[in-house]
């Protein structure tokens, strides 16, 4: 018997309110040095994605994807963003109400049991946010 459990209608809900910019990277990688950073984002606002879905900081409570799945796990980074939609790692995500930019650094496929993405947000202070 599958699980399936759609909650793309609840995430739609809590997002009504937050208006977060997304841009995904180039695709094509540079890397100056070693270790550096291998995804080029153009940031400008004719090429940010406006998304209405929530964003929230990371705490027992909020790793919703976590505890659908028996077993659980445990999120590392600032924030965690929930969105019906993919997106690469390295994509650059703006939170107004967190106080800036911020990188997807790891993210958890929820698509084939609910219809939505898991994203662990990250300071990114190659824009702005040096956490």
């Amino acid at each position: 018997m599958a699980f399936f459990m759609d909650v793309s209608d609840m995430i739609a809900d809590f997002g009504e309110s937050v208006t977060i910019k997304v841009w995904k990277p180039d695709g094509e990688a540079s890397q100056a040095y070693v270790g550096g950073p291998t995804d080029e984002v153009d940031l400008s606002d004719d090429k940010a994605e406006i998304r209405h879905e929530p964003v929230l900081p990371i705490n027992s409570n909020s790793s919703l994807g976590r505890k659908i799945i028996a077993g659980g796990g445990q999120l590392e980074g600032k924030l965690v963003w929930y969105s019906i939609d993919k997106y690469p790692s390295g994509t650059i995500v703006e939170v107004p109400d967190q106080f800036g930019y911020y990188k997807v650094t790891t993210y958890g496929n929820l698509n084939p049991f609910s219809h939505f993405y898991e994203y662990v947000l990250e300071g990114d202070d190659q824009h702005g946010i040096d956490e």
